[in-house]
């Protein structure tokens, strides 16, 4: 069985398995370290480590690549030409990133190395020319694909390496999204709880003073404010009592994040989106002459929300600026 095949293998879901116990570990760790302490966490969790692996290694799966992103190819390949506007600007991204420099002086004996690539694709509306039939209309509304902010991420020296670098990638970020709506439950049952307290403090002054029947609404009757507090508090007790069912100890926070990640597709929002561009990067009808584009798009909250596509790509390593160039660039663009 080859690396791929291993990789993308879903059947066995025990507790024994190496890959689910390495995603219990890693998600415990991610989440709360204090889960350790539960001797049922990894009986628990396997059945939902083992349904986010497999979330995790068909996503991987169906992303688009690896394309060859070298200078040669850069004109004959429709997504790098719509995600680059030149085949030198391909050369001068990839060589300014950090962790590319970082991975060949690691790896000096690697000719081609494998990454993913990001950017953020924003969908610009306005007019121009479009063809319509055999001539040439004008001031038409078009939308243009422009894409920003590239970034390369987990540089290998194989394709198989990649994909497993990824698959745990994605699984972590499965982890830090459960993190950070475990940690947003939690401020909610503060804030109720500091609320509450604030209302009780100022109904116990109400009554101290003895002014709750002195007030009077719109139509002139007296309102008792003691016991609009007191039914504000009501009010705000019930989420709060909810809020604690949801998770009172540790045992129940455990059980909330197994059913959570049973569903990692909401979790992260993996979307497949399917372009037809023109030479202009200028979206046109199936019927208009122009080329197919395949993005893997990516929406995440945790740590803060961003969105962009991811597809994966190869780069030989003597194409690279070297660093020489780039201080020489740096110091050409800050004098």
């Amino acid at each position: 069985m080859g690396l791929i095949d291993w990789l993308f293998s879903s059947s066995d879901k025990n507790t024994g398995d190496p890959q689910i116990q390495a995603g219990i570990e890693r998600l415990i760790q991610i989440v709360d370290p204090r889960l350790k302490a539960l001797s049922d966490a990894p009986a628990q969790l396997a059945p939902a480590v083992a349904t986010a692996l497999d979330f995790c290694r068909s996503t991987v799966a169906a992303l688009p690549g690896p394309l060859d992103a070298s200078a040669g190819n850069w004109r004959t390949t429709p997504l790098l030409r719509a995600l680059f506007t030149r085949a030198d600007e391909v050369q001068q991204i990839f060589s300014r990133q950090a962790v590319v420099q970082e991975f060949v002086e690691q790896h000096p004996e690697v000719q081609t190395f494998y990454a993913i690539l990001g950017a953020v694709l924003q969908e610009k509306k306005g007019f121009g020319v479009a063809l319509t039939g055999d001539a040439l209309q004008h001031d038409v509304a078009v939308t243009t694909l422009n894409f920003t902010h590239h970034q390369l991420h987990l540089p290998c020296s194989t394709p198989e390496a990649l994909d497993q670098e990824l698959v745990w990638a994605l699984f972590d970020q499965l982890g830090r999204e459960i993190l950070t709506r475990l940690s947003a439950i939690k401020e909610g049952q503060a804030d109720l709880q500091e609320e509450i307290a604030l209302l009780r403090t100022q109904q116990a002054h109400l009554e101290h003073q003895g002014i709750g029947d002195i007030f009077c609404d719109e139509s002139g009757a007296p309102v008792d404010t003691s016991e609009a507090l007191a039914a504000q508090i009501k009010s705000h007790q019930a989420p709060l009592g909810e809020s604690r069912q949801r998770l009172p100890t540790l045992d129940d926070t455990l059980t909330w994040i197994a059913t959570t990640l049973q569903t990692p597709q909401q979790l992260v929002e993996v979307k497949s989106l399917d372009y037809r561009v023109n030479s202009l990067n200028q979206r046109v009808p199936p019927d208009q002459p122009g080329e197919d584009l395949h993005f893997s798009h990516f929406s995440f909250t945790a740590p803060h929300p961003r969105r962009g596509v991811i597809l994966r790509v190869s780069y030989p390593t003597a194409e690279l600026l070297p660093k020489s160039t780039l201080t020489q660039e740096i110091e050409r663009l800050y004098s």
